[in-house]
């Protein structure tokens, strides 16, 4: 089973620390107006804890999220409060893409996106990857879906 890379954690922690900030306003702004707390305290204090709890998350989602190319399937484990176990059979296999955000581009990563079909979005999403093994991967499950198209996708 592979990891994505440990660049990928700051990308996380920042995720989470953003909605940290949004909900520390949030908390700050419902303890000023209904308990007459200091708002400028109430912030600091709660966007503290919570900036705490996202590096935390952060780490916590990386040791959950691993990945595999199997025989005839994508495999995937993921998820901090909810686990979720994905496989993708080849043969539904539709299109796949890599994508590189501004910040995967700082970093040195990139995205591997699976659609597959009767879908109407991206069904799997593996993120942090070196942008070499992201090319590799969407080769080797292109080759893959390819050898699995005179199979039955049901």
């Amino acid at each position: 089973m592979e990891k994505p890379e440990k660049k990928i954690i700051p990308v996380w922690i920042l995720g989470y620390a953003i909605l940290a900030f949004v909900l520390a306003g949030v908390i700050s702004g419902l303890a000023s107006r209904f308990l007459n707390y200091n708002a400028d305290i109430v912030f600091l204090l709660s966007f503290t804890g919570l900036a705490a709890l996202s590096v935390i998350l952060g780490y916590v989602k990386y040791r959950a999220w691993r990945f595999t190319l199997r025989n005839d399937h994508v495999y995937l484990e993921h998820g901090v409060f909810i686990k979720v176990r994905s496989m993708v059979p080849y043969v539904r296999v539709q299109h796949i893409d890599t994508r590189r955000s501004i910040l995967d581009r700082l970093l040195g990563l990139s995205k591997l996106v699976v659609y597959t079909a009767g879908s109407r979005g991206a069904d799997v999403t593996i993120p942090g990857l070196l942008p070499e093994r992201a090319e590799e991967m969407q080769q080797e499950l292109r080759d893959l879906a390819i050898d699995s198209e005179d199979r039955d996708g049901v």
